[in-house]
């Protein structure tokens, strides 16, 4: 798709409509959150002093500026509706840090904890104070955030908690007014969606096909009937990180297929006592490189969407070959459109994956999201640790991740459900991961 000059700035303005109709992945989210809250979790660490007052200010700033900060969600049955200006407050509720690991329990409350949604708004805020040190956690309903939006607000969050004007401060008054797909190319919509939508059918048929043929006598995860969302943060030490890097600029694959790739080995490896085992793979793709129009950094919305993979993982298998196929697969899904597809589909999609009682939808999910690009010094306090989390369901992968670039080390928020895994499964899977990855870039 050639690149895109035209830019919500570049497009006449429109008058704001009071409600906007939830479309895609925004409706999914919903269908989703029905029956398990569908929520992304940003914890802050921060050493130094910051006053509550000074954090409540900052809310208050921030919600004036975004409009998805002041929209609830009336759900009107097929036609749910994004609200907007009908949203009180943000949220703050203050407590004391007992331990440096209070937030852990507090995130992990926080992922199980359904927004009312006819209420709004669709983010809320717990700060845990310490003597000179404290941590921010901060939930929002995935539907109105995506990794790049997420990383900017907390930049711009940060920064009016210290006095100081957040960067960029551009025009917001179309935030929310369209949802990702009405941005898609031309060729993902009227009638050539449906051709779109045939061959994608088509495919997964395929898909299907192969992964039934190629699992038989492999282990069949359980479903439980429920399951409780657990954390894990993990550290990758500098010098394992700057030599993934190296790596990953030598062999020609992306570190985000090669992190997918060891996740999928130590999954394997823990988890399926086969030789081989082909492995359902989810990807969160981000749409907003590849939409019609040029979205801002800053403009809160879900820009993004999933797709699945199926890989066949071998335990004594060659680790680059693996990375390699996921990118190979990754970027054939990419040609194909599969990630407008996936958006677009992803209601029906969703309401089948709860509607199947005895099958995962993947074994691991995991995503990339880059460098992220904020200060760590804020005047009276400092940022010394960034994780995030997204809600999990018993249907959904058996172990995720989340990763960024983060003072020169790769952090990985692992998240599993305690119905699959205890915390020391988790850790296994965690140090078996940078195990293989430490013997790929040695």
């Amino acid at each position: 798709m050639p690149v895109n000059t035209e830019t919500f700035d570049t497009v006449p303005p429109a008058a704001r409509p009071a409600s906007r109709r939830l479309a895609g992945l925004e409706r999914a989210m919903l269908i989703t959150d029905a029956v398990v809250p569908f929520n992304v979790v940003v914890a802050l660490r921060l050493d130094g002093d910051l006053a509550p007052s000074a954090l409540r200010s900052a809310l208050d700033a921030l919600q004036r500026r975004h409009p998805l900060l002041r929209a609830s969600v009336r759900n009107g049955g097929s036609k749910p509706v994004f609200q907007f200006e009908a949203a009180g407050l943000i949220p703050l509720d203050e407590g004391e840090r007992q331990t440096s690991e209070s937030w852990i329990a507090a995130a992990e409350e926080e992922l199980g904890r359904r927004f009312d949604f006819e209420a709004g708004p669709l983010m809320r805020c717990r700060y845990l104070r310490g003597e000179s040190c404290g941590d921010i956690v901060i939930t929002f309903q995935h539907m109105i955030v995506d990794a790049t939006s997420a990383v900017r607000l907390i930049g711009d969050l940060l920064s009016l908690c210290a006095g100081r004007e957040p960067a960029g401060g551009g025009d917001l008054s179309e935030e929310g007014r369209l949802p990702a797909s009405a941005l898609f190319p031309k060729q993902y919509s009227g009638v050539r969606f449906a051709r779109a939508v045939a061959a994608f059918m088509g495919s997964q048929v395929a898909d299907e096909a192969w992964f039934r043929r190629h699992s038989r006598g492999v282990r069949k995860p359980v479903v439980a009937e429920r399951g409780t969302c657990r954390i894990l943060p993990v550290r990758f030490p500098a010098a394992l990180t700057t030599a993934l890097i190296k790596s990953s600029r030598r062999e020609r694959v992306t570190l985000n297929a090669i992190l997918s790739a060891a996740m999928m080995a130590a999954v394997q490896r823990s988890l399926y006592p086969s030789a081989r085992a082909p492995l359902r793979h989810i990807v969160f793709a981000d749409l907003r490189p590849r939409v019609a129009r040029t979205v801002p950094e800053d403009m809160l919305g879900c820009f993004l969407t999933m797709v699945r993979l199926s890989v066949m993982v071998e335990r004594d298998g060659d680790f680059w070959a693996l990375a390699r196929s996921i990118q190979e697969s990754t970027g054939r899904a990419e040609r194909s459109g599969e990630r407008y597809l996936a958006y677009s589909l992803s209601p029906g999609v969703m309401k089948m994956i709860l509607g199947q009682k005895s099958l995962r939808w993947g074994a691991t999910a995991f995503s990339y999201s880059g460098p992220a690009n904020l200060p760590v010094e804020y005047g009276s306090f400092e940022l010394k640790g960034l994780h995030a989390f997204p809600s999990n369901m018993t249907t959904g992968p058996e172990y995720s991740a989340l990763a960024r670039l983060f003072r020169g080390e790769l952090c990985c928020d692992v998240l599993y459900l305690d119905c699959d895994m205890d915390a020391a499964g988790a850790r296994e899977i965690a140090s078996g991961m940078q195990a293989v990855l430490e013997g790929a870039t040695c």
